[in-house]
């Protein structure tokens, strides 16, 4: 029982924690909204906890066992490493550790960071609220619900901090998560719901459809249209916050998508999924990444190339089944895509995903759209006016000059709300635009004149702006008209910090330095600009302040945004070249990270700096000629704009130093659309064409890799190398192909570029094919492109887009000719893409097993030659063990004449008078030499088999026969005894005199043969095939320990001696051998022998010479049988042969020719694959051995008491296993 003084200590300890934490919240001085939650919860958990510390004194001093004292169960219940108080500690240490200081600087910049964002304090509020009601339980000494707490809550609380806590993942794990997608949408969504009016949007997560929709009795699609400017996003915003903090159980998950229409060419269907996928694993991520995602990570990284569609939503698919609801808000789906219908295709795949699948969307009307979601339920979104007066009554308090203008007049609050509902037309962006354009008015008579004339469309609100702003004075207008036109024109985002920047650089002289009191006022610069800009809350970032204001002005002013694009060009690069960068590139990850925080506007600037120079007319461009070249001769600025633009996303170890050195002017210049500058840097300034950095880019290089046409076009008329290449090896063409970038690509072709330079192991028609441009793909292989060269592991450009699933490429391909290689990673691209859905054209690729496959499985004879046409069979001298060459130093053997029947049994241990020992019983099966039959033991009983040789001295051609049956019985006399569990034993040999018979006595396998298990069930599960497999390799294994092959594996030699259990025994050593001790794996040998569809390529090498056998040979043939057992029919046959295919059973064995058809091998995990495909190789040194197979991971799991360690070995194949 606990000890109530013990209690009490650890108490006083976690309240300890408590203060210290709850003053670190207080110390924060942004995010107050989600500070002050967090921080009242806290004090109401610490005050609860401070009750329970005087109860439990109380009970330390009360005799009185009736009295509201704790009882020692409710004590108890306090305590233990699971227990509240523990979780409490922790809980409090997480919130500690990221708002403590280490030092007085930190302290200062800790005190405008706020390290939580809403869900983490979502889940701290969630977690104290349980906490607390423990604690409430525990005074209550209420034991029957603090019993269902234990095993409920704290179950939860426990997962809670272990998630909090394992949100630290390691650099690798983060690394490759980042590179999922470049598409982060958390900080968007934080900055929407920032502007959310509190109370708003009631009105829709209320609606009785919303509600049926988040409980799944409203169909899986809810469709939200609405009109420009209702508000869509911020209610988005306030949905997806509802289904976190609501409906966030840790089964579902809810992911977005806040689609920009400024964002169209990045916002493909890949990219957007790429996204949720990245949600899914930062929600789901401990520590490492699952390995489909490292595998895919590891592919693509090596190659610079991104993932498919295909990969990404098939990983999507397995990650989403292990959620029971999996949620998708997708906002302003008409801005995703250059068209509906390219939208429409993002969202088929998010509905392809499973399901589990629930879609929201919210958009534009649009006749694409309406049929689309037709059926579907549907809320259309309008601003409501009771949200408007909601926002109009805080918005009015909050603009100063409106506020002091209500003060002096109450009644003029009312008149503005009432006038602006009256005229926002659904529209909550004309509200806020209306309320904007009033805020400047300058005394009440002015407000309630244009309250009677407020503009009722956006352009005429838009114009409205306008003229506000150029009616302020000069210099404001001056400002104003700067800061919008950037805002509208930038290639990402600004925050305020580097506006600022940027604004106070136009106004430096050269070679002055910036300094703090150059920036000016942030609220100054966004002010200005009558409303038509919006600051978003937590980050800062300053947007147009609707998508239809920068269609307006794009409309209407394109003389100031070509102003605004020249510059910003212009001060990008005289950032660049400020005095405070003169240091050159940072050496270490502190300093590059101070020079960040320092210069915001650094990365902007080293990144786009050129995107507009191109577009310059020629006099600005000849303007702007001295500031390019000041920047692009200054070594030092021209590395520090490297650096930067090649920082990681991600910020690990030496995260600063990832960047090329020495690149050289014209190579910078050549990453953006600048042929003219090229073309000057060259035959007038001198630079040399090929020059290059560390990473052995040259300038047609880097053009090509940009995807700029112009560039590669003025680079080639300048005499660039066609065939330079860089640190991988790659040329211009093959990058241009890696990228899809069609318009650099076609110009190489048309310059005559090599279309299959290749590097290593890589051509430039694979880099396009990875790039899932079908558009590059097509242009290639009408250039010339070899469409059948092999990497080392044999992929080629076809089983590439069969694996990756891209299907209008490989049907593209397969239309050209293009067939599939005939090696493992041609079978395995055509099982995946048959998986993926392609099983039309994978009907195409491969081999018709459907007659194979229709048909029971056949026996086959153990005469190998009878069942193949055109090879010359030698005659098999009859060696009592083995058949071989002759082998120097050792004697020949005499042959056996022909009817000795004497001389068969010449040296072998045999009895007569079998039928004084045995009763023979019913027919058990039946061969190409033998009978056999059941038999009893007429003293004990015990059942067996006999295998009865009858008329021997009749046999025609008997010495072979006779060496077959001489042959079985040594073998079987040499493993008596100690023989293997898996493996027939022999127990008598009888001979026969009078009937001429011998008789060979074995064990009863009373189940039958596997040939027959296999016809019954028409194939075997993957648990029943490893069942066998391990006893069969286990047998193998101990005969070619023994310098023994078997030569004849077959479902037929393979008998049961249980059906339920699977136990085998391995029976018919008639073909067997001894392999001379000094040969190795195998030696030469000139016999045919085997069954047809099993033997092994060296056995029929068309040339006696060349045959050979050994323990890979029974590899081969258990290969096959394994294939067999897991889809019922045979790898090879004579059947398969036509007129596209016209290989006989002998052809497609010797070149190792199979597949694994559709629709039968589409469940066979790639794991089995790879074991057959590590079996049936035509190599026999390549071949696995016994131990291979069963420590291979298809295997291993089930054969833990054969084999020695752990986990399990596979092909040598880079091929993802699943």
């Amino acid at each position: 029982m606990a000890d109530p003084l013990s209690t009490i200590a650890n108490v006083i300890a976690v309240l300890k924690l408590a203060s210290a934490a709850t003053k670190y919240i207080k110390e924060v001085k942004q995010a107050s909204s989600d500070r002050l939650r967090l921080r009242d919860e806290l004090r109401s958990t610490t005050c609860l906890l401070e009750m329970l510390k005087d109860r439990l004194e109380d009970s330390q001093y009360s005799e009185d066992s009736d009295a509201e004292t704790l009882k020692p169960h409710s004590i108890a219940s306090l305590e233990g490493g699971d227990g509240p108080l523990e979780l409490f500690r922790q809980v409090l240490e997480d919130i500690i550790s990221k708002l403590a200081p280490q030092n007085r600087l930190s302290r200062l910049a800790q005190s405008f960071t706020w390290p939580f964002d809403k869900k983490d304090v979502a889940e701290l509020v969630s977690t104290l609220e349980r906490l607390k009601s423990h604690f409430t339980l525990v005074m209550q000494n209420d034991l029957v619900e603090l019993t269902k707490l234990s095993h409920l809550k704290l179950d939860n609380i426990q997962r809670e901090v272990e998630n909090a806590r394992s949100r630290s993942l390691d650099n690798e794990s983060q690394k490759v998560i980042l590179w999922v997608s470049t598409l982060a949408y958390r900080p968007r969504h934080l900055d929407v719901l920032e502007n959310a009016q509190p109370g708003t949007g009631t009105w829709f997560l209320s609606h009785p459809t919303f509600k049926a929709w988040v409980d799944g009795t409203a169909g899986d699609v809810l469709w939200c249209p609405g009109i420009p400017g209702a508000g869509k996003t911020i209610l988005a915003s306030l949905i997806i916050d509802n289904l976190e903090r609501e409906h966030g159980f840790h089964d579902t998950i809810c992911t977005y998508v806040y689609c920009n229409y400024t964002k169209r060419q990045e916002q493909t269907a890949v990219a957007l999924l790429s996204s949720l996928l990245q949600q899914v694993l930062q929600h789901i991520t401990t520590t490492t990444v699952p390995v489909e995602i490292q595998s895919l990570y590891q592919l693509h990284k090596k190659h610079g190339t991104r993932p498919t569609l295909a990969q990404v939503t098939d990983i999507l698919r397995i990650l989403t089944a292990s959620f029971s609801v999996f949620r998708v808000v997708v906002d302003a789906l008409d801005e995703c895509a250059e068209s509906d219908d390219d939208a429409l295709r993002f969202i088929a795949a998010v509905r392809s995903l499973g399901p589990s699948v629930q879609l929201l969307c919210t958009s534009r009307f649009s006749t694409v759209f309406e049929r689309y979601f037709d059926g579907a339920q549907r809320i259309e979104i309008s601003a409501q006016s009771e949200d408007i007066r909601i926002y109009l009554d805080s918005q009015i308090q909050q603009q100063p000059g409106l506020a002091r203008h209500v003060r002096a007049d109450s009644s003029l609050k009312d008149e503005i709300i009432d006038a602006i509902v009256g005229e926002f037309h659904g529209m909550f962006l004309l509200a806020k635009l209306h309320l904007e354009s009033l805020s400047k008015k300058i005394n009440r008579k002015a407000i309630r004149v244009a309250l009677k004339t407020l503009p009722t469309t956006l352009d005429a609100t838009y114009s409205e702006a306008v003229e506000r702003i150029y009616n302020q004075a000069p210099d404001l207008v001056e400002v104003a008209e700067s800061v919008l036109f950037w805002v509208i024109c930038v290639k990402r985002p600004l925050t305020v910090l580097e506006l600022r920047h940027a604004y106070a650089t136009r106004e430096l002289p050269d070679d002055t330095p910036l300094e703090d009191d150059d920036l000016p006022d942030g609220e100054i610069l966004t002010s200005t600009c009558g409303g038509l800009i919006k600051v978003d809350g937590e980050s800062q970032t300053v947007r147009v302040v609707h998508y239809t204001a920068q269609e307006y002005f794009e409309r209407s002013h394109t003389q100031n945004l070509y102003a605004a694009r020249r510059d910003l060009a212009s001060i990008s690069l005289a950032y660049l070249t400020l005095p405070n960068l003169s240091d050159g590139p940072c050496s270490t990850d502190k300093t590059m990270a101070r020079r960040l925080e320092q210069y915001p506007f650094l990365d902007y600037a080293s990144t786009y700096w050129g995107e507009d120079i191109g577009k310059l007319s020629d006099d600005d461009l000849e303007a702007m000629r001295a500031r390019i070249d000041r920047f692009l001769f200054n070594k030092g600025s021209l590395e520090v704009a490297c650096q930067v633009q090649y920082l990681p996303r991600i910020r690990y170890l030496r995260w600063s130093q990832e960047y090329p050195r020495n690149v050289p002017p014209l190579v910078v210049a050549a990453g953006f659309s600048m042929p003219q500058v090229l073309k000057r840097l060259i035959t007038d300034v001198g630079l040399h064409v090929e020059s290059r950095g560390t990473d052995r880019v040259t300038a047609l290089i880097r053009a090509a890799v940009c995807g700029i046409a112009d560039n590669v076009r003025a680079l080639v008329e300048q005499g660039a190398d066609l065939e330079a290449r860089d640190y991988m090896e790659e040329t211009a063409l093959q990058k241009a192909a890696g990228k899809g970038a069609v318009d650099a690509l076609r110009t190489l072709i048309d310059v005559g570029a090599d279309v299959n330079a290749r590097s290593p192991d890589w051509t430039s028609l694979m880099s396009a094919v990875s790039s899932n441009n079908v558009e590059a793909v097509e242009m290639l292989v009408l250039a010339g492109a070899d469409t059948a060269t092999e990497t080392v592991w044999g992929e080629t450009a076809l089983t590439l887009a069969l694996r990756n699933g891209q299907e209008p490429i490989a049907s593209f391909l397969t239309n050209q000719g293009v067939s599939l290689p005939r090696n493992p990673t041609g079978r395995r691209a055509s099982v995946t893409a048959s998986r993926k859905g392609m099983r039309d054209l994978v009907r195409r690729l491969t081999a018709d097993y459907g007659a194979i496959a229709a048909r029971p499985l056949q026996r086959q004879s153990s005469r190998v030659a009878a069942g193949l046409t055109r090879i010359q069979e030698e005659a098999e001298p009859p060696d009592a063990i083995a058949t071989r060459v002759p082998i120097p130093g050792q004697p020949a053997r005499p042959e056996i004449d022909e009817g000795d029947f004497m001389g068969l049994l010449e040296g072998l241990e045999y009895s007569v008078g079998f039928t004084t020992m045995y009763e023979l019983g019913n027919l058990l099966g039946s061969g190409h030499f033998a009978t056999v039959r059941s038999c009893i033991n007429r003293v004990t009983g015990v059942a067996a088999a006999a295998k009865v040789f009858h008329d021997v001295d009749k046999w025609e051609g008997s010495a072979e026969k006779l060496a077959s049956v001489r042959r079985e019985v040594t073998v079987l006399s040499k493993l008596r005894g100690g023989s293997h569990p898996a493996i027939i034993q022999i127990m008598h040999l009888f001979a026969d005199y009078n009937d001429r018979r011998i008789l060979l006595v074995t064990e009863l396998a009373s189940a039958g043969e596997l040939f027959h298990l296999i016809s019954r069930r028409q194939k075997l599960s993957e648990q029943q095939t490893r069942t066998i497999f391990v006893q069969l390799l286990s047998a193998l294994e101990f005969l070619h320990d023994r310098g023994l092959i078997h030569r004849d594996i077959k479902p037929e030699n393979i008998l049961l001696t249980d059906e339920e259990s699977l136990s085998i025994k391995l029976a018919d050593f008639g073909l067997a051998k001894q392999i001379p001790d000094d040969s190795g794996l195998w030696h030469y040998n000139a016999t045919l022998c085997g069954t047809p569809s099993y033997v092994a390529p060296e056995i029929i090498c068309k040339s006696h010479l060349q045959r050979k056998s050994g323990t890979p040979t029974d590899i081969w043939s258990c290969g096959v049988v394994l294939y067999i057992c897991l889809c019922g029919f045979p790898p090879f046959s004579d059947e398969l042969k036509r007129e596209d295919f016209p290989y006989d059973l002998a052809d497609q064995i010797r070149a190792g020719m199979f597949d694994y058809p559709s629709p039968y091998w589409d469940p066979i995990p790639d794991s089995a694959l790879d074991l057959i495909d590590s079996m049936i190789v035509v190599d026999m040194e390549k071949r696995f051995s016994a131990r291979e197979c069963l420590e291979h991971v298809w295997m291993a799991n089930d054969a833990p008491t054969i084999l020695e360690g752990e986990g399990g070995v596979r092909s040598a194949s880079p091929e993802p296993l699943n």
